[in-house]
């Protein structure tokens, strides 16, 4: 009997260990996270419930799925955001990419988008604001605005996840997207 209350009490130490950590790396987070976005507003309808990935989901920097221009299909893998200037205001920006952009061209790229526009990197660029989002396909340059049409969508210790869809019937189906997303949201 007192061999199984002191394994009994064993397992429930080793258990307890990796939560207390978890605790320790959550709050320490959203501390540096909280002080580092006081000046800045949260994007339309952010939720800030901590939230785990569970296995086969999608990881920070990771995209799927696909977007449909003038009959070309491209393959999106890569996600990344960051606040920027867009229609003269700061807004959430969200690209999605077919190849990885380099660590030290990010900035730029969410800036101005010099690798999209100059057709070395194929994707979408959302500008999320309150009142709704844009997007632009790139290398064709079609856009499309209105009101928040990501399902899903969701802000988290300065990571953003969605999903978006889109069947194309605005532009008779030759601009079409079906894609889902992590990113975390540069500084």
């Amino acid at each position: 009997m007192n061999r199984v209350s002191v394994c009994v009490l064993f397992i429930i130490i080793v258990a307890t260990i990796p939560a207390c950590s978890f605790a320790k790396k959550a709050s320490s987070s959203e501390t540096n996270s909280s002080a580092q976005n006081t000046n800045t507003q949260a994007p339309a309808k952010a939720n800030t419930v901590q939230y785990q990935a569970q296995p086969g989901e999608l990881q920070p920097g990771q995209a799927s799925g696909t977007y449909t221009a003038k009959g070309e299909t491209v393959e999106l893998k890569y996600a990344y955001a960051g606040r920027a200037q867009r229609f003269g205001s700061e807004t959430l920006v969200i690209l999605l990419t077919d190849k990885p952009i380099p660590p030290e061209a990010l900035a730029e790229e969410l800036k101005s988008t010099p690798l999209l526009e100059g057709e070395k990197v194929r994707g979408l660029e959302y500008s999320i604001e309150e009142t709704g989002m844009w997007v632009r396909y790139h290398p064709s340059q079609y856009q499309e605005s209105g009101t928040m049409k990501i399902k899903d969508y969701r802000v988290e210790n300065d990571t953003v996840r969605g999903t978006d869809e889109n069947d194309g019937s605005l532009s008779d189906g030759r601009y079409a997207r079906s894609v889902k997303f992590v990113a975390s949201i540069v500084k």
